[in-house]
């Protein structure tokens, strides 16, 4: 089954996917925000950050975004933005206090049809929370700066390593291929106009090439 694929993962393709998820991860000083912006996921550990943020009075909604994709759909029976939203209702987050976007499918859409739902609802925002999986932090920032550059954005996610990062649907053979792809897009995405450009640093590239010639190559962009 596609949820399970695993293989061995060596000493050295691990030492690769650490530089690299080092690299991805960015976090911000956390200050209060108009929104907590959830940017969703197959890893449900973000809906209960962005919970907390709430219940610690960083901002007083939270707004879910994520419809679902080839790999979601075998996670979630609902969008991912509706499945992030009733486990937040589990944990007393009043539904008032909750905007869904449950018709994105990647990134830039997640920013793009956002906007949109805030503007029909008439809800103005200037600063936002941004929450993803550690490892997509960076390309959430890059697309912000790109793409909604007139706000304020805190960009935040929940404290787990490399190693913390499987769950019960995801092992660490697919988190591996997950971010070598992330790492593509943020090589690639500029030139489509999609994201602010980076440096990438010479061990990053070199983390990346050596990944790819071991064939972690799921995620990748063809």
């Amino acid at each position: 089954m596609f949820l399970l694929s695993h293989r061995k993962v060596s000493d050295k393709d691990l030492e690769s996917a650490c530089i690299i998820w080092d690299f991805l991860t960015q976090k911000d000083d956390l200050n209060k925000a108009d929104l907590i912006f959830v940017l969703c996921s197959h890893d449900i550990r973000i809906a209960k950050y962005a919970c907390d943020l709430y219940k610690n009075g960083y901002a007083n909604h939270i707004l879910f975004s994520g419809g679902l994709n080839f790999f979601t759909k075998n996670v979630f029976s609902d969008s991912e933005a509706d499945s992030f939203a009733q486990f937040a209702k589990k944990e007393g987050i009043p539904i008032k206090d909750i905007i869904v976007e449950n018709e994105s499918t990647n990134t830039g859409e997640n920013i793009h049809f956002t906007k949109s739902l805030l503007k029909k609802m008439n809800i103005t925002v200037s600063s936002l929370i941004a929450i993803q999986k550690p490892s997509m932090t960076l390309r959430v920032k890059l697309a912000l700066d790109k793409q909604w550059p007139e706000n304020r954005f805190i960009i935040s996610a929940p404290e787990y390593s490399l190693l913390d990062a499987p769950h019960q649907y995801m092992n660490l053979y697919m988190i591996i291929n997950e971010i070598v792809g992330d790492l593509q897009r943020i090589i690639l995405y500029p030139k489509l106009g999609f994201q602010s450009e980076i440096f990438i640093p010479e061990s990053v590239e070199y983390a990346f090439n050596y990944l790819i010639s071991r064939e972690y190559n799921l995620h990748l962009i063809r």
